[in-house]
């Protein structure tokens, strides 16, 4: 081989070794980059076992809450559950209604301020489409007339038998109640004319949930009529209003002459006229003690005979 040829041969061994070198090297960068460019997307997935119950609304009584004076007013606590486990596997609803200012969860009860449901009833067949998951848990709570005024919450707990526990609460108002209790008469026996009656006791009983003074006025026939009484016999056959009065603060037995009875007595009048009384209202659940005493007395004046009859009215009006 001559020596051009030998050279030749080289050049061109080099050339083809180099376009080779050249090609690989390509093709690599190529295949990186359109890996690096590329997103791959990976399905992930998971079986869920058991699941907790959802609390999914609670409804207080339609946003406030009206008292009875006197008595209890059943407030129903509504609740609507949702369990993916099926609602068969609700366990059990309890609830809590109590102040919001005054008390909270888990506290004991009292009949101004906290209630306990243990045992609310639950509902499986509630809901349509999907209402095998669908309960609805009644929460009834039989609330006192002096339970507290002002915004109260209702917390539910529902447990499930998978081990699950599901925690909420939702507010309403309990609004304020004036109510008042007294005996439906007020006798003052039997009076001469010219003297005064004997003292009479009549107890006023706070049967609301707020602290209360008293509204007072008088009539025989009709309300503004300046009368005390009417009167089956006699020239005049009525009693002034002016001769009907009261004492809110202290009892003053005996007998009593008309001056005597003017100075210790405050008149009852047609119009009403509002007393400072600060009667509490019921603090103790087993005794009722928001009661207390108000003292009467009339005069007879002559002209009038027989029997006689008047109305006294008792408003309560709100404390401080």
């Amino acid at each position: 081989m001559t020596a051009d040829k030998k050279f030749l041969f080289i050049g061109m061994f080099l050339l083809e070794v180099s376009f080779s070198f050249f090609l690989f090297f390509t093709i690599f960068l190529i295949r990186v980059n359109a890996d690096i460019d590329q997103s791959v997307t990976v399905t992930s997935s998971v079986d869920i076992g058991k699941s907790s119950p959802n609390i999914l609304s609670i409804d207080i009584e339609k946003g406030s809450v009206t008292l009875l004076p006197n008595s209890t007013k059943t407030v129903n606590c509504s609740v609507e559950i949702k369990d993916y486990d099926t609602d068969a596997d609700i366990k059990k609803v309890s609830a809590e209604f109590f102040d919001n200012t005054l008390s909270f969860y888990g506290d004991s009860d009292d009949n101004n301020y906290h209630y306990t449901n243990n045992s609310c009833y639950i509902n499986t067949s509630y809901g349509s489409g999907d209402g095998d998951y669908l309960a609805l848990a009644t929460c009834l709570f039989d609330v006192w007339y002096y339970a507290n005024s002002g915004e109260w919450n209702c917390t539910v707990n529902v447990t499930d038998y998978s081990g699950y526990e599901t925690i909420s609460s939702n507010t309403t108002q309990i609004q304020t109640l004036l109510a008042i209790g007294l005996p439906s008469t007020i006798n003052y026996g039997t009076v001469n004319a010219t003297f005064v009656s004997d003292e009479n006791i009549t107890n006023v009983t706070n049967f609301g949930n707020v602290k209360i003074n008293l509204s007072l006025s008088g009539y025989a026939f009709e309300e503004g009529d300046g009368l005390a009484m009417n009167c089956t016999l006699g020239a005049i056959k009525n009693i002034s209003i002016y001769y009907e009065k009261y004492n809110l603060t202290a009892s003053n037995p005996g007998q009593l002459s008309l001056t005597e009875f003017e100075n210790l007595y405050t008149n009852l009048t047609s119009n009403p006229v509002v007393e400072e009384f600060n009667l509490n209202y019921r603090q103790n659940d087993t005794v009722n003690k928001a009661t207390n005493e108000t003292y009467w007395r009339i005069y007879v004046p002559t002209g009038v005979a027989g029997t006689c009859q008047g109305n006294i009215v008792f408003a309560a009006t709100q404390g401080g």
